[in-house]
Parts: C-alpha cells; structure tokens; sequence
C-alpha cells in the first residue's frame, strides 16, 4: 500500500512539474496538443459555447496565462485580447499557416502577416473588416501547413522534445490528409453549390471543398446590416440561386435568418468550436459540420 501511495504521489509531481501552454479556443488546443502529446498539457481559456467575441478574461484565466511555459493564439483579429495579460511567448498562430492558404477579406491586401512573435500585446478584439481571415482550423489542409512552423516553436521552448514533436508532427499530418480524402468524398455531390453565410467563420471550408460563397450577412460581428443591405441580400440569393444560409452557433443570427425567411431558403447552423460531446477531436469537429452541410445541401 505504501509503495502504491508513494507511486501514486511521484506520478502526480511528475504531471505537475510538465510543461504548461495555454490557448484560446477549443479547436486550437486540440490541434496544439497533437504536437505536444505527452510532455506538456495545453489549456484551452473559453469554456465550451463561449464566443470568442465576447468573452472576457477572469482571475484565475490571468494566472494560468501568466505562469504558462507559452501562449498560442489564433491571430490578433480573432483573439488578440488574449494579450492584455503577459507572457513572455506569446505566438500567433496565423503566421505559421503557408502565406499560399491564407484568405484575406480585402483581397487588395496581398502581403501576409509576418510577426510569429510578440512581445507586447497589439490589436485586441475580433475585426473582420479588412486583413487575414483568422478561422484557418476549418480546412485541414490549412491546418497541416502550420504544423512544420508549430514544432519549431515547440522545439524552441522545449528543445529535448524536437523529436517526440516531430512525430507527432508527422502523424497528425497523416491523419489531416485521410480527414481531408474522406471531407472530399462526403461533399463531392454538393460541390458547387451556392451559399451565404451568417458571419466570416467557414470560408478556408467551403474554399478547399468547392462550395461557392455568395455573400456573407454581417462581415463584421455586432454590426448588423442596413435595412437595404438586407433587400440586397435577399435579391442576391434568389439570383445566384442560393441554396442555404449557414450562421454560427455561438453568435447572434437574426440577420441571417431574416435573409433566409425573406428568400425562402434553408438555415442550418454550424459549429466552429467545438468542445462539446461529439465533437471534441479535430476530425470529430469537421465531420459533424460536414453532415449539416451535406444535409442541409441536398
């Protein structure tokens, strides 16, 4: 018995003495955690159903934040505020992605962003008005271009576990290529099809597996459209022959259902989140949305 508790007791200093990371959002902590496997543990801050437009940092997020080993979130236009408390490493994912995925809202802007590492926090919030569209997790081939960046700046911060990271690099990305192979062959009888979306949350998505996006209802968060931006949408749909809306599960949507009562069309709404029973794994995540869409596009 004594020989157990002692066991039991070095196990629990050893858990306690790995490697600590934070992120944001579920979907970003599950693919971080593919990379660090066994030596570290990742904290993902927002709790399941939790916008990341709207929540705000407690207490207790502040010191894991700040005692973590590093911080990796989305990009400063998704959630910079993440950055109102110190860390000394703090990564910015969306630099790690191949410049060649990444999708811009003003597609006048053809440089992509550079910096992988601030010092200082930057822009906070969540604006969707101009720059990168920050929802790369949705399209696992994005997802795959990052992973080389990820485990440099994992090699960085715990260089003794360079290989471990590197198979679990080379595993994961396997596994992004079979999701990828079976995501195709799921939409490919509604491929070409016309959308609209309720906020800019799916595009990398619909981008990768050749679902046409029309328009999306309220480019930026919290900004309702215009009555007449409204009746514009509403024509639009019925020209281009929209077949449904998607809107987002964590963010209001009455713009968009609007839209889709006006027109008569279709709402479905997606989930881009996660980290709820169903859909905790990456591929559990995608493939869930995938079956709505696929339903919602018959």
């Amino acid at each position: 018995m004594r020989w157990l508790i002692s066991f039991s007791l070095l196990f629990a200093n050893v858990a306690a003495c790995q490697p600590q990371y934070v992120t944001t959002i579920h979907p970003l902590k599950v693919v971080i955690q593919e990379i660090v496997g066994e030596r570290g543990e990742v904290h993902g801050i927002l709790p399941p159903g939790a916008s990341p437009h709207t929540y705000e940092l407690r207490p207790s997020d502040a010191k894991i934040i700040e005692t973590a080993r590093a911080i990796f979130y989305g990009a400063d236009n998704l959630d910079g505020w993440v950055l109102k408390f110190p860390n000394a490493n703090q990564i910015e994912l969306i630099t790690l992605v191949a410049p060649s995925a990444l999708i811009y809202f003003d597609e006048s802007k053809s440089e992509p962003p550079t910096a992988a590492h601030h010092e200082h926090p930057t822009e906070t919030g969540h604006d969707h008005s101009s720059g990168v569209d920050p929802h790369f997790w949705t399209d696992p081939l994005t997802v795959k271009s990052l992973l080389p960046g990820l485990v440099q700046q994992l090699s960085g911060l715990d260089p003794s576990g360079t290989v471990v990271f590197k198979q679990n690099a080379e595993r994961f990305s396997r596994q992004l290529d079979s999701l990828h192979h079976q995501l195709h062959a799921m939409l490919a009888p509604v491929a070409g099809s016309k959308v609209m979306i309720s906020h800019p949350f799916f595009q990398y998505f619909f981008k990768r597996y050749n679902i046409h996006l029309v328009g999306i209802v309220e480019a930026i968060p919290g900004k309702e459209p215009t009555p007449r931006q409204l009746k514009g949408y509403i024509e639009q749909v019925k020209q281009q022959k929209v077949k449904a809306i998607f809107d987002h599960l964590q963010l209001p949507d009455r713009a968009a259902k609007l839209v889709a009562e006006a027109a008569g069309i279709k709402i479905c709404q997606l989930d881009p989140l996660g980290g709820v029973a169903g859909r905790q794994s990456y591929d559990e995540l995608l493939l869930y949305n995938a079956r709505l869409i696929l339903e919602a596009l018959r």
